[in-house]
């Protein structure tokens, strides 16, 4: 099929097509480009190169950690590895796109759907950990599915940890999604799913 659109994110080049993507991991140069305009932004240009490094680690564990799960790949839009670290994914609506057209109470089912999906990613022993669901979950067939697979990690202490910090629970993160209201909802439910005794519960179980 005829591609129709490239889009550039910080870790990636996004090639879209009518009905898949192709993502395509950026070098070590490109990431540092797009690191730098943000880092000089924040006035934290002394960050640049171990931001960098940590992006580029992120892909390539993110990579492995996919790799190696058995995850069932419609939970990760069809993913598929087409060499030189590209992988090809169904093209489906992203959640910042598709919560533009719902009602508060969808939007309230949406936000139980993200929940118990990220616990479904635990069984698989798999923790998106950058809680950006609106820009790294999509759906498909009315269902949540993961987009962003290169922001991962497999390590169990890891995910403990974010969850005593209450990583999730910065309103300025889902500001630009969702009213006051719905941010409080979203992050008491987080509050009651990813605890230390569901962890134990769920991770790794299939």
């Amino acid at each position: 099929m005829e591609q129709k659109k490239r889009l550039g994110g910080w870790q990636c080049w996004v090639d879209l097509h009518n009905s898949y993507v192709i993502k395509t991991p950026k070098n070590r140069a490109e990431i540092k480009q797009e690191v730098e305009k943000f880092l000089t932004w924040k006035n934290k240009l002394e960050e640049l190169d171990e931001r960098t490094d940590k992006m580029i680690f992120d892909i390539n564990n993110s990579t492995k950690i996919v790799k190696k799960s058995k995850i069932p790949k419609q939970l990760l839009a069809n993913l598929e590895f087409i060499g030189h670290g590209k992988i090809k994914q169904k093209k489906v609506l992203v959640l910042e796109e598709a919560l533009q057209n719902l009602k508060e109470v969808e939007k309230l089912k949406l936000i139980d759907k993200i929940t118990k999906f990220l616990l479904e990613l635990w069984k698989y022993g798999i923790h998106e950990k950058t809680f950006k669901f609106f820009s790294n979950l999509g759906i498909d067939k009315n269902k949540v599915i993961l987009i962003d697979v290169f922001e991962l990690t497999s390590n169990k202490k890891k995910v403990l940890k974010q969850i005593k910090k209450r990583q999730w629970a910065k309103t300025k993160r889902f500001k630009k999604h969702l009213p006051p209201k719905l941010i409080d909802h979203l992050i008491k439910k987080l509050d009651k799913t990813l605890t230390e005794k569901n962890l134990e519960k769920y991770w790794k179980t299939k």
